[in-house]
């Protein structure tokens, strides 16, 4: 764990401040089960990300579903970097439950 530290000094007031951030490194493990990542869900449906491999080639999907329906709400084709943006944008959401906190399958501390 490392620790960074911003200090503000204020001599005529005769005050100090002290920003400390602690940062640790939290693994994910498993991101996708059964080719989904489930970035939020509901008892609606969920959304988030599908990887599937076709013809040998991984393909990755953006999608939204409804679970009383057997096809997509929406499904777009993605690259890589859209699904890794997805989720480090869930991951800083302070809505989504907190850092590393997945729908299911993971809570780091």
């Amino acid at each position: 764990m490392s620790v960074d530290i911003k200090i503000d000094v204020e001599l005529e007031r005769n005050v100090a401040s002290a920003i400390v951030t602690k940062r640790q490194l939290a693994e994910i493990d498993e991101l996708f089960t059964d080719g989904e990542l489930r970035l939020w869900q509901d008892r609606a449906g969920w959304s988030g990300s599908v990887r599937e491999v076709t013809d040998g080639e991984v393909r990755f999907y953006e999608v939204n579903t409804w679970f009383n329906d057997d096809s997509w709400i929406s499904k777009v084709r993605c690259g890589e970097q859209a699904v890794h943006d997805a989720i480090q944008t869930h991951i800083e959401d302070r809505h989504a439950g907190g850092a590393g906190n997945f729908v299911r399958r993971c809570s780091p501390p």
